[in-house]
């Protein structure tokens, strides 16, 4: 049996929170539309051809991947198996993986998620099971050690970078499942459709020009991190929306550090803005300890704070899918009324 690359438990821990903090995603079945005009994704049927299908499974082509591979690869690969978490990007083009890291389902805001079929490949991906799933197409939206060597025995595989923003992505993975045309008019709509959101909120006294953004990223162990790309942040960010202060702007992580640590005796230097979007995960204990520092005087001094501008976002829509993308759209002026 091909067996998967040891890592560190620290590794391992360190990937996952790089995961969730780049959103990425961040899927399954219909976007929720009720409110709103005809979904993005709506126009993209889900294929149904069978595995074993002359016309996709035989014909192949060359695709050069983002670590240079030049990698024979089939033309509509029919048994896909994904690592990362672009789910949504691939179910947004119709496409039903074979097998993915199922926390980003289970954790996501699709509908009707427990209908897709994908297996459960694990994290650290499990390479026994992406053996038995027998893919004819293998993406990694990250690689670890020599992964990739290993991968390549079971079948063709490509790598591409899943923390790249959603109009530079879906182009590239609907150019690898033979779907570049599809996925360039989800982009069209979708930004047609954010282009009346922000509009409508300007309209409605929601948005004022100019105003700026900060967001806070909440976990239950009481770690913050400042947020500036990636999930929530690549939707207020957009040119229409709000816009970064000149203070967050400047602010970069500490020298080692991934990502820009928040400490409660530092908010007020950091989290500059008019307004302040706090991304928490709804469980009891981030819930109780979030709310222990809401009874301080350091977060009861915050100017967001203050004027009342301050939005709660749960993470299962701080990813950057195509899927949840949308349907954040059709969320999002829900959330500034709450």
């Amino acid at each position: 049996m091909v067996r998967n690359t040891k890592m560190s438990m620290g590794a391992a821990m360190l990937l996952c929170l790089v995961l969730m903090l780049s959103a990425c995603s961040s899927g399954n079945s219909p976007v929720n539309s009720a409110n709103a005009g005809p979904s993005p994704v709506s126009s993209v049927q889900t294929e149904t051809s069978p595995p074993d299908s002359a016309t996709n499974s035989k014909s192949t082509r060359v695709y050069k991947d983002s670590q240079g591979h030049e990698v024979d690869i089939p033309e509509r690969p029919q048994r896909i198996v994904l690592q990362g978490n672009s789910i949504g990007d691939l179910l947004a083009l119709g496409i039903q993986p074979v097998g993915v890291d199922r926390r980003f389902i289970e954790e996501s805001v699709y509908l009707d998620k427990e209908i897709t079929p994908a297996q459960d490949i694990g994290f650290p991906t499990n390479l026994e099971l992406v053996l038995d799933l027998e893919p004819d197409l293998t993406m990694l939206g990250y690689v670890m050690d020599k992964q990739y060597e290993e991968v390549s025995k079971i079948s063709p595989t490509v790598v591409f970078d899943q923390s790249k923003p959603l109009s530079e992505r879906l182009p590239v993975i609907g150019e690898i499942v033979g779907k570049k045309a599809e996925a360039e008019q989800l982009l069209s709509e979708y930004n047609r459709k954010a282009e009346n959101m922000w509009s409508g909120l300007r309209q409605e006294g929601k948005l004022a020009e100019g105003e700026t953004a900060v967001v806070l990223i909440y976990y239950w162990n009481k770690t913050m991190y400042l947020m500036k790309t990636g999930g929530i942040p690549a939707l207020l960010y957009q040119p229409q929306g709000y816009k970064m202060s000149e203070a967050v702007k400047e602010i970069e992580p500490a020298e080692g550090a991934p990502y820009i640590e928040v400490s409660p005796e530092l908010m007020h230097k950091m989290l500059i803005g008019d307004h302040l979007f706090v991304i928490y995960p709804a469980n009891a204990d981030a819930e109780n300890s979030f709310n222990e520092l809401m009874k301080t005087a350091l977060w009861s001094s915050l100017p967001a704070v203050k004027s009342g501008k301050v939005t709660f976002v749960e993470t299962k829509w701080n990813y950057d899918d195509m899927l949840t993308s949308s349907m954040l759209l059709d969320e999002f002026p829900k959330l500034l009324t709450k």
